[in-house]
């Protein structure tokens, strides 16, 4: 059964825009063949990057999380999910073709969906909108995670999480991650850009960052320019589940 949670922060009578969020579960189970070969429904860069990851595990999340993007994709654009395809908006920064991903021939009339993905453990969190977007999911760390992380934040971010007891450290540091990491999927410009040069303790000028609810250890967020009113709804199952393996 699909629980679905809405909510909104625009004014009465504001034009709102809608911002669909999945943050979803991988099943249980093997999601890719014995002999880890890559699903057909992968594009050349993905089974590139598949190839690369050295566990098992990360394989599986992996294909799991890029099903679960065809899938609520597919459903958003009345296609089939593995018809799907993307690329990469040129940097902001330096023009490269690494920005902001999209979606190749969307094959539908108007402008095609923002979207953006994220993946932590075996949670995938995904948010579509109108409006351009960034979300993230993150694990709470080891409290040892964080203090070799803490020197490359800004130091009022470092300054906001001195002295905090580890439960509460490695929950907010998680928290804060997640707002760097919706802003750089957001501008598109990578985490370089906002690790220590932007202090995300408060709302980034021109930006509007929020918390999501997530599962518990884990931590989410999402970024939107700040002219955007939200009404957003959350989803916990995916329209089109992953294939089943053929049974060879």
């Amino acid at each position: 059964m699909t629980h679905d949670l809405k909510w909104s922060d625009a004014p009465p009578g504001e034009i709102r825009d809608q911002v669909a969020v999945w943050i979803v579960r991988a099943p249980a189970g093997q999601r890719l063949p014995p002999d880890g070969s890559p699903p057909d429904w992968l594009d050349e860069k993905e089974r590139s990057r598949l190839a690369a990851i050295p566990q098992r595990s990360g394989k599986e999340a992996y294909a799991f999380a890029h099903w679960a993007l065809r899938s609520v994709l597919g459903s958003s654009l009345s296609c089939p999910p593995r018809s799907v395809g993307f690329l990469r908006q040129p940097c902001p920064g330096c023009g490269g073709a690494h920005g902001r991903p999209a979606i190749r021939d969307p094959d539908r009339g108007g402008e095609p969906p923002e979207f953006s993905m994220s993946h932590s453990g075996d949670h995938v969190a995904i948010a579509v909108a109108e409006a351009t977007i960034g979300i993230d999911i993150e694990s709470h760390p080891t409290p040892e995670s964080v203090a070799g992380y803490l020197p490359f934040l800004h130091p009022r971010e470092q300054q906001w999480l001195g002295g905090r007891p580890d439960g509460e450290l490695v929950r907010d540091f998680a928290r804060l991650w997640t707002r760097k990491e919706a802003m750089a999927k957001a501008t598109g410009q990578g985490m370089a850009a906002v690790m220590n040069r932007l202090d995300l303790t408060g709302q980034p000028l021109g930006w509007r960052v929020r918390q999501l609810i997530a599962p518990p250890g884990y931590e989410a967020s999402f970024a939107v320019p700040a002219s955007v009113h939200l009404e957003v709804v959350m989803h916990d199952e995916l329209p089109y589940p992953m294939p089943e393996l053929e049974q060879v």
